[in-house]
């Protein structure tokens, strides 16, 4: 579920709004909504990005947090493992890297540390935008680009 309640709201809209082709909309939309774990996505809405020569599409990154001491001791890492399984996406990455951080320090509140200590794992996922709204941004773009230049019998005057 997404940690701050405000990007609910804007991820719904722009789910709503985002020229992604179905079914792949409904499937990422039902596939972040059944998440086990809390999870943050930085950029709504996401960064678009050319797949390919005549393909675009959206990187969705993904910070989701798990319980670090499960993490570190690879207790109940299936729930985690089973959802990347089943993204819905064959563009995906997952960083190898982990981070961790804690609320509170285990020399002050060793239990209280032991309840906020988190791991932190990114995933970027690429959804495909519809072709449509792919062929008017290249249309668009190639029209900007003709406006831009000037005339030839300008440049002789």
């Amino acid at each position: 579920m997404l940690v701050i309640n405000s990007q609910r709201q804007d991820f719904e809209n722009c789910m709503h709004n985002a020229g992604i082709k179905e079914p792949e909309k409904i499937n990422f939309h039902n596939w972040i909504h059944n998440i086990p774990l809390d999870i943050y996505i930085p950029k709504i809405p996401p960064v678009e990005c050319s797949i390919g020569s005549y393909k675009r599409g959206f990187v969705f990154d993904i910070l989701v947090y798990i319980n670090g001491i499960d993490w570190l001791n690879y207790i109940n890492v299936n729930y985690f493992l089973n959802w990347i399984e089943k993204v819905p996406s064959s563009c995906f990455s997952i960083d190898e890297r982990e981070e961790y951080f804690w609320d509170y320090s285990p020399k002050d509140d060793y239990q209280r540390y032991v309840e906020t200590f988190k791991a932190l794992k990114k995933i970027s996922v690429v959804v495909v935008q519809e072709y449509w709204k792919t062929i008017e941004l290249i249309e668009g773009y190639w029209k900007s680009k003709v406006l831009e230049k000037t005339p030839i019998n300008k440049l002789h005057q």
